[in-house]
């Protein structure tokens, strides 16, 4: 044990766990001890096998591969003038840059699918000037009379502009805003209620949101083909027989009942067994 201790403690630590079959901590621990310093490849000549690797992976990657620290490659990378291979990273092509100053940086980014550093990096290297944005333009006066005509929403995409931009131009101008969505009519009001919101919704193509939200400002509840009403007759029987008999002769279960029962504040009816 002494020879095999003496012939890899000088060695890398991969090279200890494999050839002694012992974690790294425990060789790494008794070489403090002993006071040997790992071999690394710090200060060893690169070969022309290597540099030719530089720029073919990502740095990390090619360190691990050379056993080689990160700031090595990092360093000889940069001093053999190599760019940094990076598979994330979209190269710029001869039709992306046509588009730079056609329109706004921040609809380049979403046509090019970039950031809008990117784009403005990009155009600035070049030498491209900006275009300003639709809601830096002035307004016209054809402009403000279709403010309140239509929603915000939609004035904005005919328009070209942000929503916040319609927004506090029509808010400056004492402009009210038309209401998201077509109006209401009394047929549909009287269907209401009358079936699942899901099925309404499909049936007056309107989102299941909407009708829920418009049931609940007329007041009325709502619908649940899975969920009858209690009759008078059903609630005479609570109390005077088991909850177990009432689900029987109801159809319903047995939690239900129970709950019902409590919600009217009945008493629960015991069941007669002979002493």
């Amino acid at each position: 044990m002494p020879t095999e201790q003496n012939e890899v403690r000088g060695t890398s630590g991969p090279f200890n766990v494999q050839r002694t079959q012992r974690s790294f901590f425990t060789i790494t621990a008794s070489r403090v001890v002993v006071g040997s310093a790992q071999r690394t490849r710090l200060g060893d000549p690169w070969t022309p096998e290597e540099d030719a690797l530089l720029g073919t992976m990502p740095d990390k990657k090619l360190a691990r591969r050379l056993k080689r620290s990160y700031d090595a490659v990092a360093a000889r990378r940069l001093h053999q003038g190599i760019p940094s291979c990076n598979p994330k990273r979209k190269l710029w092509r001869p039709e992306d840059d046509r588009v730079l100053g056609t329109r706004p940086d921040g609809q380049i980014a979403l046509l090019l699918r970039r950031t809008v550093l990117s784009i403005r990096n990009r155009r600035r290297k070049l030498g491209v000037c900006a275009k300003p944005a639709r809601y830096l333009e002035p307004w016209t006066m054809a402009e403000d009379r279709l403010l309140g005509t239509r929603p915000d929403p939609e004035l904005a995409r005919t328009l070209g502009r942000t929503l916040e931009s319609i927004r506090k131009r029509r808010v400056k101008l004492g402009v009210r805003a038309v209401p998201f969505g077509r109006p209401w009519t009394p047929r549909e009001l009287n269907l209401l209620g009358t079936m699942p919101d899901q099925n309404l919704a499909r049936l007056l193509g309107r989102s299941c949101v909407a009708v829920r939200t418009r049931r609940y400002q007329v007041g009325l509840p709502p619908r649940n083909p899975l969920r009858k009403p209690w009759t008078e007759t059903e609630v005479a029987l609570l109390g005077q027989f088991t909850d177990a008999t009432v689900s029987a002769r109801t159809g319903r279960s047995a939690g239900s009942v129970k709950f019902k029962r409590l919600q009217l504040g009945i008493p629960c009816c015991k069941s007669k067994r002979r002493p």
